[in-house]
C-alpha cells in the first residue's frame, strides 16, 4: 500500500504547522517500519506571507521510487491547515475517484464546507474530517494560534522559515489535533 499526503497552508505564517504535520506522518511511518519521504514544496515555494505552499509525505510498504518528484501526483490524503484554502485550489488534482481523505482545520460544520467543493472534487472524496484544531490546541499563552496573537509573538514561532532553530517543539499547537484527525 502506498499513500501520498499533501498539506496545504499559507506561506510563512502557517508554514510550521504544515511542516509539522508532514514531518510527523513520515517519522511515524518510518518508526513503524514503512518506507517514507517528507518533502517541502520546491515546485512553487514562494516563501511569502499568505501565499499557498505545500508540504508532502509519501509512505508505503515498498521503497519510495519517486524520491525526487517534489509534488504528489496522486494525493489520497489532503490536509488544509486553514479553512479558506478549500475554495482556493484544486487540491484533489490527480486523486483517484472516491479515494481522497480531506482533513480541514475549521470550526465550521462539514456540510457548510462541502458547499465550496465543485462536483468533480466531491467525486474524489472518500472521507471528510473537520477538526477545530485551534480550539483543541494546547494554549501556552492567552491564545493557541496566529490569528489572535500579536505579530511579535508570531515571529518567535516562525524562525525556522529562515533557517533558524525552532523555538517550539514539533507537533505543538494545532499540528497535534490535525494529526489526530488525520489518523
Amino acid at each position: 500500500m502506498y499513500h501520498e499526503l499533501t498539506v496545504w497552508s499559507r506561506g510563512i505564517i502557517m508554514d510550521k504547522e504544515a511542516r509539522d504535520v508532514s514531518s510527523c506522518v513520515a517519522a511515524a511511518a518510518r518508526s513503524l517500519g514503512y518506507h517514507a519521504e517528507n518533502v517541502s514544496d520546491y515546485v512553487d515555494d514562494p516563501d511569502r506571507t499568505n501565499c499557498l505552499v505545500r508540504r508532502y509525505a509519501r509512505l508505503g510498504d515498498e521503497p519510495i521510487q519517486d524520491r525526487f518528484v517534489y509534488e504528489n501526483p496522486h494525493p489520497d490524503w489532503v490536509v488544509l491547515i486553514e479553512e479558506t484554502i478549500i475554495k482556493a485550489v484544486n487540491f484533489f488534482r490527480g486523486t483517484h475517484p472516491g479515494s481522497g481523505v480531506l482533513v480541514v482545520n475549521s470550526a465550521r460544520d462539514p456540510e457548510y464546507l462541502l458547499k465550496f467543493l465543485p462536483d468533480h472534487m466531491v467525486d474524489k472524496l472518500a472521507k471528510l474530517v473537520v477538526v477545530d484544531a485551534v480550539r483543541l490546541a494546547e494554549q501556552r499563552t492567552k491564545s493557541p494560534w496566529m490569528f489572535v496573537r500579536d505579530l511579535s509573538e508570531l515571529a518567535f514561532d516562525r524562525m525556522s522559515t529562515e533557517g533558524a532553530v525552532e523555538r517550539l517543539a514539533i507537533g505543538m499547537g494545532i499540528a497535534a489535533p490535525v494529526l489526530g484527525a488525520l489518523v
